[in-house]
């Protein structure tokens, strides 16, 4: 997994850095409240992955799940039941490429985590992030996770798969 922070730069224009262990659980617990009352929540995170072809789909296709996290004090994420994703599908003569430069790539990605109103263009849904966090046992609200950084991280699978 590679970290991408919009804050960050290296010479590609981002920083990045691995990331060790699993990050996704089928389960999504909650944390105990002696365990949460010892961590901090530290950023917000949209994890990135390649995700199954769709299996109705003849053409040369690609999916990526998104699945947002909390980063913890402890270096632990806590993954929110807050799922997106998006598949592209190969439409030319040839084999299929999804070269794509990691700016588009993580514009797009951050573009599918935001609010879907039009009265509230480019916001990230910081309610409903606060919500799904305060139900895994982290004690946080709307106005605190604004001030957090927020982070896209790439997997290696998908850094491979768009060429980046």
């Amino acid at each position: 997994m590679h970290a991408f922070a919009m804050s960050d730069f290296d010479e590609k224009g981002f920083h990045y850095a691995p990331l060790h262990g699993d990050h996704e659980s089928d389960a999504f617990p909650a944390l105990s409240g002696e365990m949460a009352s010892n961590l901090k929540a530290t950023s917000i995170a949209a994890l990135c992955d390649l995700d199954g072809n769709p299996t109705d789909n003849s053409r040369p296709s690609i999916s990526v799940k998104i699945t947002q996290c909390i980063l913890m004090s402890d270096g632990s994420m806590i993954s929110l039941d807050l799922g997106r994703g998006f598949t592209a599908i190969s439409h030319g003569p040839g084999p299929a490429r999804w070269r794509q430069s990691s700016d588009a790539l993580i514009s797009e990605i951050l573009d599918l985590v935001r609010v879907d109103d039009p009265e509230k263009p480019g916001e990230h849904p910081w309610e409903e992030i606060a919500a799904a966090a305060r139900s895994r046992g982290i004690d946080i609200d709307a106005e605190t996770l604004k001030e957090m950084p927020y982070q896209v991280l790439l997997s290696d699978r998908v850094i491979r798969a768009f060429e980046i």
